[in-house]
């Protein structure tokens, strides 16, 4: 595209040279009346020529610049404010866009057994947290090894988790597990305070999504703070209900609550 438009703005201003050459002779008088009105009708024709050359290009600027979205395609409301937050950031159209994007909390029950849900708010005291992202990829930009990072940043801007993993994306929707998470009680989290933080996504270096989430004092926190203030202390934290240990059983009712 890029290699197209300079070799048109090459050709259009050899061509301009060359009309401007007959009009300045027309100008000059070195050229009789009927070849004079000639170059100045062809002086005429080029302008219009370039005017609409380069309206045709900013048209087909506007058209790449427009989101590709198909009618079958959905989104979640939580991907569709990351994308517009990433974009407000300075994001660039990258060649796949958000259909669903949130974190997955794996906490260790009492009983030893791991539930798996998907959360908005957390707490610093629960087990760790997993992002997600689900991308829609357009066939001309399908089959191909992409790069994806993963970056956790907390209320006052400090990286608490990044992570890159390579993945091959093939047209339509792909959904990407990261494999590593940033557990909620270890020393990447230390001295981490309660807030709204960033889980930001880039595809290839391109910023695609910026997604908040809300972290919570921890159970002990919570209780020392009541105890300060007088109140009496705070029953320890539910065990949160069987969830799904599956990803896709998790999306589906996540999804299928979008619907309603």
């Amino acid at each position: 595209m890029a290699q197209n438009r300079r070799k048109t703005t090459i050709w259009l201003a050899l061509l301009g040279l060359a009309v401007l050459i007959a009009v300045l002779a027309g100008l000059l008088g070195t050229l009789g009346p009927a070849q004079a009105t000639i170059a100045y009708l062809l002086g005429m024709v080029y302008v219009a020529l370039a005017l609409g050359t380069f309206v045709n290009l900013r048209l087909q600027d506007i058209r790449l610049s427009m989101p590709r979205l198909g009618g079958s395609v959905r989104t979640t409301p939580a991907a569709r404010k990351a994308a517009q937050r990433a974009h407000l950031k300075g994001g660039l159209d990258a060649d796949a866009f958000l259909t669903d994007v949130g974190l997955i909390l794996n906490d260790r029950a009492a009983d030893g057994q791991l539930r798996r849900h998907l959360a908005q708010v957390v707490a610093l005291d629960e087990g760790a947290i997993q992002p997600f992202v689900t991308l829609n990829v357009f066939p001309e930009h399908s089959n191909r090894l992409a790069i994806i990072q993963f970056e956790v940043y907390d209320h006052t801007g400090k990286l608490r988790f990044s992570r890159q993993c390579d993945q091959w994306l093939r047209d339509g929707e792909n959904l990407i597990v990261c494999d590593r998470q940033l557990s909620l009680q270890g020393s990447s989290t230390e001295g981490a305070r309660s807030g709204v933080w960033d889980l930001r996504l880039t595809v290839d270096g391109v910023l695609v999504g910026m997604h908040g989430f809300s972290v919570t004092p921890s159970t002990a926190e919570r209780r020392r703070r009541l105890s300060n203030d007088g109140e009496a202390g705070v029953e320890g934290r539910a065990a949160p209900e069987e969830s799904p240990v599956s990803l896709e059983e998790l999306l589906r009712q996540q999804r299928g609550s979008h619907r309603e």
